[in-house]
């Protein structure tokens, strides 16, 4: 497979997750302000959101009223959910042929719904036909996905870029919670769970009380949870073994090596040993290892040697956001 299909399919893939997983954070939000009577142009939860999402400077310098709409359909942020899923379909018109019929039909009709005039007049008037909107569009890309195209290399880049960005997005939900000044309620905690999906599988295996630290535990370190960041970066670290085909436990490139270390950080390590160290702190450390891991698998896959050699490190960044 060439470098560039490859880049193409891992980055139309995150996007997509990440469309859903912002979606799902704005959904959470809306829900638990009315179900709280916050007051109007009360930032509370929101401004820690912002936060962890590396948007709040953005957010104050957008002409967006507040920060729901601001997430969803700001044009100057890149991770909004409407430049989120243009970028999807982008990557999707490029690599078609790799690509089967039905995806590509889910993917453009969201793609001109959010470009529309009816996005917004949907949003004012029915969020919750919004929200679903945007969320089923990607479970059904994923089912498709799984069900509809070879489970070759470009579909492992596919399930590479859907882990990867899923275990950045859970960790930056944790990360709301250590970044609100003060212990989180039990409303927080709730929030925070379903925005990742995890509230009703939480109660399966956490039938007594609602904690801080129970709710970070699941969040990090659950096997079997599939939105947990254990299971997505063991998710990561098998797509990595299975492209270059070398043995689980060692490794061929600097991916695999970033990738098995930080799978290392979180099965030799448990939630007493991150909060004794500061969980924000570890969090953040753990984000960092998440971005050299999709810098490495950049440079590892896409960018050629002398492309590496005469490269400097900020232009390799520039190039793998612009894409």
């Amino acid at each position: 497979m060439l470098s560039r299909v490859a880049d193409t399919l891992y980055w139309m893939s995150r996007f997509v997750e990440r469309a859903e997983g912002v979606t799902r954070l704005v959904e959470i939000h809306r829900d638990t302000d009315l179900e709280s009577d916050a007051r109007s142009g009360d930032f509370g939860y929101w401004h820690s959101t912002l936060q962890s999402m590396c948007a709040k400077e953005q957010f104050e310098e957008d002409e967006m009223q507040g920060p729901d709409a601001f997430l969803l359909f700001s044009s100057q942020w890149n991770n909004s959910v409407i430049n989120s899923i243009n970028s999807a379909r982008e990557n999707a018109r490029m690599v078609r042929d790799q690509l089967s019929e039905e995806i590509w039909v889910e993917l453009n009709s969201l793609y001109h719904f959010l470009n529309s005039n009816n996005a917004i007049l949907e949003y004012q008037n029915d969020e919750s036909s919004f929200f679903r909107r945007i969320i089923r569009f990607s479970l059904v890309f994923q089912g498709l996905s799984d069900a509809t195209i070879h489970h070759d290399e470009g579909w492992r880049f596919m399930s590479l870029g859907k882990y990867l960005e899923r275990a950045d997005l859970t960790s930056r939900v944790l990360d709301t919670l250590t970044l609100l000044g003060s212990d989180p309620s039990r409303l927080d905690l709730i929030r925070a769970l379903r925005s990742c999906s995890a509230f009703s599988a939480y109660r399966k295996r956490y039938r007594g009380a609602l904690t801080m630290h129970n709710v970070a535990d699941f969040l990090l370190f659950s096997q079997d949870f599939p939105r947990s960041i254990r299971f997505s970066i063991r998710g990561v670290d098998a797509q990595l073994h299975e492209i270059s085909g070398v043995p689980s436990g060692n490794f061929s490139n600097e991916a695999e090596r970033l990738a098995g270390s930080a799978l290392a950080q979180v099965n030799f390590s448990n939630i007493d040993s991150m909060i004794r160290s500061g969980l924000h702190n570890s969090i953040d450390d753990l984000q960092k290892k998440l971005m050299e891991v999709g810098q490495s698998i950049f440079e590892t896959y896409v960018l050629l040697p002398f492309e590496i050699k005469s490269a400097s490190p900020l232009p390799l960044l520039q190039m793998q956001q612009q894409q």
